[in-house]
């Protein structure tokens, strides 16, 4: 049964709603304002349930919230060089929100993205799942088409018996125009809580990544990962590498890049692109995406006092696995482009599996 509980009152008046699934010993709480994921509590393994997404226990967090914790994020997630998009031959432009001048884009608005939405919400039983639903109008956040996004997320027992929380996220629309969504929860195995995530294992399916000028805007190359920092084929902490002697990691503050996934086709199954593990606790997160690539945050900038459970967050207590296109797709001609036409509507999903080792 999913239940719903009462969270206060959005800037637009109206009433918010957390909505509670239950399913293989997990509880997953997500809301109606913008879509966001609030908390994933589930078991380590002895058994000690722990809330392991970063996040506030109040509504008005997520009213600023620069780390854009939990929160779906589009039309366009990650930076856009100048902030325009073309389309056809036009040239569409979005506000000017990051970078030294504040000359690019980031996740679309910072004040008024998707993450700042309020969502209509469907609940079905049967499937234990919640959908929302969002309007923007064309022109709207300075891209094209009268476009109804929809986010489901479903919390399921997977084929091995363990809690599965698929989040499916598309688009539709009657004009061509830009898509690519993604959803920006932080992780923490061992709880929300627990300060570094340095100590946690990663292994990622990608051969290479993306590097970054010092805008932090894709530069346009593709590097491989071998003898780099950003080589996570094999597991290995979060902190191995983080403060290598690299330029990369210098401009970043630590990982903040776009990994480029292996075995990418359009409109696929989705396949296997990152698992992380916390050794003293034994949770297990193996993360499955349809996206080309997925961006690794090593939560360089975090800095909130006062969050869930009263706790403070600071860099580097927790860690996000954004999928997504890869990052100003739009000014690189030979690499793969989101689709999203009245014909062919955008879709992306995410697959978040829980388990736990010994």
């Amino acid at each position: 049964m999913i239940t719903t509980t009462p969270f206060g009152t959005a800037p637009s008046g109206s009433p918010v709603t957390v909505y509670n699934l239950v399913c293989a010993g997990a509880r997953v709480r997500v809301m109606d304002y913008g879509a966001t994921i609030l908390g994933i509590e589930v078991p380590d393994a002895k058994g000690t349930v722990a809330d392991i997404v970063l996040g506030f226990d109040r509504l008005n967090g997520y009213f600023d919230n620069p780390a854009c914790y939990g929160g779906t994020i589009g039309p366009s997630a990650n930076r856009t060089d100048k902030g325009q998009i073309t389309i056809g031959d036009v040239t569409y432009q979005m506000v000017h929100n990051d970078g030294p001048d504040k000359t690019n884009n980031l996740h679309t608005d910072l004040e008024h993205g998707l993450h700042k939405r309020m969502w209509d919400a469907k609940v079905d039983e049967i499937t234990n799942t919640v959908s929302f639903t969002c309007k923007l109008d064309d022109g709207e956040l300075g891209l094209p088409g009268n476009r109804t996004f929809t986010v489901t997320y479903a919390l399921q027992a997977g084929p091995t018996g363990a809690a599965e929380l698929t989040c499916t996220q598309s688009c539709a629309t009657d004009a061509e125009t830009f898509v690519n969504m993604t959803n920006h929860s932080y992780f923490n195995l061992a709880g929300h809580d627990s300060g570094t995530v340095l100590d946690q294992v990663a292994a990622i399916d990608a051969e290479a990544f993306l590097p970054q000028r010092e805008d932090n805007v894709s530069s346009g190359e593709v590097r491989p990962v071998v003898d780099t920092p950003f080589d996570f084929r094999a597991p290995k902490t979060l902190g191995r590498d983080i403060d290598a002697d690299d330029e990369q990691l210098k401009i970043a503050r630590g990982f903040d890049h776009c990994f480029c996934l292996d075995c990418f086709a359009p409109d696929a199954e989705p396949r296997h692109a990152l698992r992380l593990q916390d050794p003293n606790s034994g949770r297990t997160l193996d993360i499955f995406v349809t996206a080309p690539g997925a961006h690794l945050y090593t939560g360089n900038w975090l800095g909130d006092i006062d969050a869930k459970d009263g706790c403070s967050y600071g860099p580097r207590d927790g860690v996000a696995f954004e999928p997504e296109f890869w990052p100003d797709n739009n000014h690189h001609a030979q690499w793969a482009h989101p689709v999203c036409t009245p014909d062919h509507p955008f879709s992306s999903t995410i697959v978040y599996r829980f388990s736990t080792v010994c």
